[in-house]
């Protein structure tokens, strides 16, 4: 899977003969629509962790209450991105639909389908201006993608939409860099804390022989033998949380190079 900018270079070198036309039309939409499956794949990832943060704070609720035996269901409020998310998951979506209605435009056959295309970047250019949370970055590039997309209605020249596509691309490009540290941050927030919080947890309550048959580490000192269970359990949550961020990094990565 390419990135946006290679795909935008792409976006703006179709203007030759008709069939290197055709050609890069069909490379450039492919390898755009391959950016928006991936980051779609992205954002569903991070939306659940929604409800993996609230179990997780559910059960450092119940392990850390001094007297469990009186206390209700937890019921932890915890950061909720969920509407933001979902948002740009169908703005990825109306990305992904353009770029398709752009590959039939990159060949002649199908030059009575502009103005299906020009709805496919209207779309597009719609649902990145209603994103909720949108950056004042991003926001500032909008108006001229709007005047953009005006000329290609009144131009109906395959050239301005590729030049439409190209800045179109670009903003999802600005949006991602603009983002980025917050979603790293969610991502800490959610498995630090569930790993401060089992640190927390009454050593009282663990069965060390259990442990140990469960470790096999050839420890007999109790506090040991709980401290090298703790010891694990935060090196796998830190795993995991290395395995998220590592995706949205190769996320990035595939749009910056």
């Amino acid at each position: 899977m390419k990135t946006l900018l290679k795909i935008a270079l792409l976006l703006l070198l179709v203007s030759c003969s008709s069939t290197k036309m055709i050609d890069l039309g069909n490379k450039a939409s492919t390898e755009g629509i391959n950016v928006c499956q991936r980051a779609i794949e992205i954002y569903t990832l991070l939306s659940d962790q929604a409800d993996i943060d609230k179990s997780q704070q559910d059960r450092i609720k119940v392990l850390t209450n001094p007297d469990p035996a009186t206390m209700t269901l937890p019921d932890v409020k915890t950061q909720d991105f969920s509407s933001i998310i979902s948002a740009r998951i169908q703005a990825y979506k109306n990305l992904s639909n353009t770029y398709r209605a752009f590959r039939l435009l990159a060949d002649d056959k199908y030059s009575d389908r502009t103005q299906e295309a020009v709805s496919a970047l209207q779309n597009s250019y719609n649902s990145i201006e209603k994103l909720p949370n949108l950056p004042e970055k991003v926001s500032s590039i909008l108006p001229e993608v709007s005047k953009m997309i005006t000329r290609v209605v009144q131009a109906k020249k395959i050239k301005t939409h590729n030049e439409v596509m190209y800045v179109l691309t670009s903003v999802f490009l600005v949006l991602w860099n603009e983002e980025e540290k917050i979603w790293y941050e969610y991502l800490d927030r959610i498995y630090n804390d569930y790993a401060t919080g089992l640190n927390a947890v009454d050593s009282k309550t663990y069965d060390v022989k259990q442990i140990t048959r469960l470790s096999g580490e050839p420890y007999t000192n109790e506090s040991i033998i709980i401290l090298m269970y703790r010891l694990n359990k935060r090196d796998e949550i830190i795993k995991h949380k290395m395995i998220l961020r590592n995706n949205c990094t190769t996320l990035g990565r595939h749009f910056r190079h």
